[in-house]
């Protein structure tokens, strides 16, 4: 709470005042009619083409990435189907033969 309650609505009455003052609307800047048509833009900028110099600098960038993503997708389409899984083989077999022998070697020692 304030400490002056009776000074609360002269302190309003202020506030409303400067509020009022600060915040008056201006006229906008630009009027409604004073943005140029878009066929106005295009006629006060005149294409310029690229030099031959740039375009086929573009053509030989564009052929070496394109080269280069189909290198990347044949990789990939070609390395699970020609490598066959080399982990799983030796392990199994490891075991088994593993098995085999301290089985023996078990019988042997007995």
């Amino acid at each position: 709470m304030p400490s002056h309650p009776r000074n609360m609505p002269e302190q309003e009455h202020s506030i409303k005042e400067r509020s009022h003052e600060l915040f008056v609307e201006d006229a906008p800047a630009n009027p409604a009619g004073a943005t140029k048509p878009f066929k106005a833009y295009l006629r006060e900028t005149p294409a310029h083409p690229l030099s031959p110099g740039i375009r086929a600098l573009f053509w030989v960038i564009g052929i070496i990435v394109g080269a280069l993503l189909l290198m990347a997708i044949w990789r990939v389409s070609h390395r699970q189907a020609a490598r066959p899984r080399t982990g799983a083989a030796p392990v199994k077999a490891a075991m088994t033969g593993d098995v085999g022998r301290c089985a023996s070697a078990g019988s042997r020692h007995a």
